[in-house]
């Protein structure tokens, strides 16, 4: 049951990630590659549980 959550708890974590990034260290165009690639993986990840869960 915990596999369920660890994505929710990822795709937190990277918003919180893009967010610090955004407001606080303002360096966005430096990271922007690592939030596509973030941004990828995730969506990838979904496919994944969405064929696995359907």
């Amino acid at each position: 049951m915990l596999r369920l959550f660890i994505p929710i708890i990822l795709i937190i974590v990277f918003a919180f990630w893009a967010l610090y990034r955004l407001l606080i260290k303002k360096d966005w165009r430096q990271q922007l590659s690592n939030f596509y690639m973030g941004l990828f993986f995730i969506g990838i990840w979904g496919l994944i549980y969405f064929f696995l869960l359907s």
